[in-house]
């Protein structure tokens, strides 16, 4: 389990550790704070005799210009955020495969001015894509079975974590469009 991080204005910017997020809580990082408490660290014994300790909830909102709001405008294409998009799923023969037989296909090929976004590029499955090669869809006589899509950050949060809390889901949820993929295969 992890702590659902936000930037100040609440849009999700990361999955943090418990123990992160105890160390935003310890240095008074943190500007509010969302859920369920999911972590008690105990500290030191005070003069009254009581235990101090911190704690955390499930969702946190991170002060400070690492979690501002336009220092992560898009969601970072990696290969990662791409087969999680599109669950593992070959745009060209709809196969799901494990990571390892997974490629990035650029839907209009580099070569012929196609560029690394995520509007130009889908989850190819090795055989596809060697079949594909550098020409365009006509040239390789293939059809795309979906279109790519730019993920929010939303989405991409539920993509990069398989044990969300009920209350992070709910959160990310609220900001996931109704046509999203990630809805339909909830």
């Amino acid at each position: 389990m992890a702590v659902l991080a936000l930037d100040v204005s609440g849009l999700p910017r990361k999955w943090v550790s418990f123990d992160d997020a105890i160390t935003y809580e310890a240095k008074n990082l943190v500007a509010w704070t969302m859920g369920n408490v999911v972590a008690k660290y105990n500290g030191g014994v005070k003069k009254d005799g009581t235990r101090s300790y911190l704690e955390t909830h499930s969702i946190i909102a991170i002060k400070g210009s690492g979690f501002t709001p336009s220092k992560f405008p898009t969601v970072s294409l990696t290969n990662r955020t791409l087969f999680g998009r599109d669950r593992n799923t070959c745009a060209y023969c709809g196969d799901h495969f494990g990571t390892q037989h997974l490629s990035r296909d650029h839907v209009v090929p580099r070569s012929k001015g196609g560029s690394d976004n995520w509007m130009n590029v889908v989850t190819a499955c090795r055989k596809c894509n060697q079949r594909k090669s550098d020409k365009t869809l006509k040239e390789a006589r293939l059809e795309l079975l979906y279109l790519p899509y730019s993920p929010n950050h939303y989405e991409n949060l539920i993509l990069l974590n398989r044990n969300i809390l009920g209350d992070q889901m709910e959160y990310l949820i609220s900001g996931v469009p109704k046509n999203s993929r990630v809805l339909q295969a909830a």
